[in-house]
């Protein structure tokens, strides 16, 4: 998705490819994505503080970035809302909440698509061209790899090695390259993962 983003956005003049991608607590894939791709210029998760507005805002990079190479590839992970830091930029005007009391945001790659070419227009008379990509849940429905497959498999062998062993209220994980039973209090208790912003991957 992220390469045919990118073929539109450098056969356009002042062509931007926006893809948002599944990540609504934290930006693993998003940042994964971006860094596998290697076409990326900016990649938006809800742990990363930023602006849409302002000298050093998204929309002032994606056109710094538009001036100097003629194109800009976004990321956008579908929480990144929550790394908003001016409060009066927020897309999600009245928040709601799914039957798993989940945040149920507003369509950010939807907003910025218009956004985007409507700033550029009214702030710079820059005419851009805009390609949106949303795969949804396309991105996880592909055949798994190798090393998943094997690395299923061992979780779900071992799962059940655990239910026979009479353990209940268990998940199976990997724990430092061991396959682990993990109490589902734990688990609880740890909360939601989150990418770290300062550390070497990102």
């Amino acid at each position: 998705m992220i390469e045919a983003a990118y073929v539109e956005a450098t056969n356009a003049q002042n062509g931007i490819g926006l893809i948002k991608l599944m990540g609504r607590y934290s930006g693993f894939i998003a940042r994964n994505a971006a860094l596998a791709n290697g076409k990326v210029d900016i990649c938006l998760v809800p742990e990363l503080p930023f602006e849409l507005n302002g000298p050093k805002g998204l929309y002032e990079s994606i056109l710094a970035r538009v001036k100097e190479q003629g194109h800009c590839v976004v990321v956008v992970a579908e929480g990144a809302e929550e790394g908003l830091i001016n409060p009066n930029e927020q897309i999600t005007k009245n928040p709601r909440r799914d039957d798993s009391n989940n945040i149920i945001f507003d369509d950010i790659g939807k907003f910025l698509k218009d956004d985007i070419v409507k700033y550029a227009k009214d702030n710079h008379q820059v005419s851009l061209t805009l390609k949106y990509i949303d795969p949804t849940y396309a991105i996880r429905s592909v055949p798994s790899n190798a090393v998943d497959t094997i690395m299923c498999a061992k979780l779900a062998q071992n799962a059940v090695h655990g239910a026979m062993a009479g353990y209940t209220g268990f998940s199976v994980g990997i724990v430092r390259n061991s396959v682990c039973w993990i109490p589902i209090t734990t688990l609880i208790k740890l909360g939601t993962n989150r990418l770290s912003i300062y550390d070497r991957i990102w």
